[in-house]
């Protein structure tokens, strides 16, 4: 029996909520390392070596994605056939492996070898760098923390996302740090259990498709406040503004013309009179005519509709008096007063109806 070395990583599969086990390369007892194609690392291809009882103490090794190990299995001669031929040439299934060349520290000259501690001391201060701008990364971002009560999910990532590129936080474990930034005390559990289950080092994909799953919106309440917000009084431009935002977070890929019809929809008629619809082709044009209209209104009267004035005695003619007979003597007749004072003869009693009685 010959023994050979293999390398055993727990990778993410096709479908990255699943972890798989490959095998990315073999090493010989004289110290060459042959790789394994990415088409054959799968141990589906090993049939044979995984059943080796050296093979299952790997797989309860393995408990976290991105771990490896290294190996030495002592392989019977059916097997070994599989990995080396009977010239000593390392196969797979026929296939001619690659060698491994590796870097001695003959071949590197001082220069070179200086030339790459400074590589590696420039990148150790760069991810210093980084760290110390991780945390600072909630007062530069122009972003929100999140809130599942009031927030879009599907909306808030993506401007999540775009933060992240704009500060060139591209791989994954940079953007999973960060979001930690962003959540709220109710969020911070969710991103606790996805820290348990597959750590920092884990794929961003798996944490966006989670991310989506527990806090999507599933009901119609947002899409119908959106519909339904309309202006009843205060300004409006505030009113547009914050409409539009409301249609964007439901909806982002709404085209402009829609957008805009449904924000004047919640205008008071007599402003969306004014407003020339094949003028205001966009949310632009709108916010600009609402500014020109609310100008002219801060300079109008607060009631638009004048009353007619009249004179004192015009006003006393088309006020009806309670009594005839007190009028015609010049008296006011008051219809908190049980008795009228207008005459001595005549008596008049004024309730919720008048009525008159004249006696001789």
């Amino acid at each position: 029996m010959e023994r050979l070395q293999f390398e055993v990583e727990l990778a993410a599969d096709e479908d990255p909520k699943n972890n798989i086990i490959i095998i990315k390369s073999i090493t010989k007892e004289d110290g060459t390392t042959y790789l394994i194609p990415p088409g054959f690392q799968a141990v589906k291809h090993h049939l044979q070596l995984i059943k080796l009882p050296e093979f299952l103490k790997i797989k309860k090794t393995l408990q976290k994605r991105g771990h490896t190990r290294k190996v030495w299995i002592s392989l019977p001669c059916d097997i070994l056939l599989l990995y080396k031929d009977n010239v000593g040439n390392m196969v797979f299934n026929d296939y001619l492996l690659q060698e491994m060349t590796q870097v001695t520290s003959q071949s590197i000259t001082d220069g070179k070898l200086l030339e790459i501690l400074e590589k590696l001391s420039d990148k150790s201060n760069i991810n210093k760098e980084n760290h110390s701008n991780l945390n600072k990364l909630n007062e530069k971002f122009v972003l929100k923390k999140f809130d599942n009560k009031t927030t879009n999910a599907k909306q808030w990532l993506q401007s999540f996302e775009s933060e992240c590129t704009r500060f060139n936080l591209n791989g994954d474990t940079e953007r999973i740090s960060a979001l930690r930034l962003f959540l709220n005390d109710s969020e911070n559990d969710w991103y606790g259990s996805m820290l348990i289950q597959h750590g920092l080092d884990s794929l961003w994909k798996i944490w966006k498709v989670s991310f989506l799953k527990t806090f999507a919106d599933k009901s119609w309440s947002s899409v119908m406040y959106a519909l339904n917000f309309k202006h009843f009084n205060g300004s409006l431009l505030e009113y547009a503004l914050k409409k539009q935002r409301l249609l964007l977070e439901y909806n982002s890929e709404i085209d402009t013309r829609t957008l805009t019809d449904l924000i004047v929809a919640g205008l008071p008629t007599y402003i969306t009179s004014k407003l020339d619809r094949q003028e205001i082709t966009d949310p632009t044009l709108l916010f600009s005519a609402l500014r020109m209209h609310e100008n002219q209104n801060k300079n109008r009267p607060k009631h638009f509709t004048e009353t007619k004035r009249f004179s004192k005695s015009e006003a006393e003619y088309k006020k009806k008096p309670a009594c005839q007979i007190c009028y015609k003597m010049g008296k006011k007749t008051d219809f908190t007063l049980k008795t009228c004072v207008g005459s001595r003869k005549t008596r008049m009693t004024v309730a919720n109806t008048v009525k008159l009685d004249v006696g001789n």
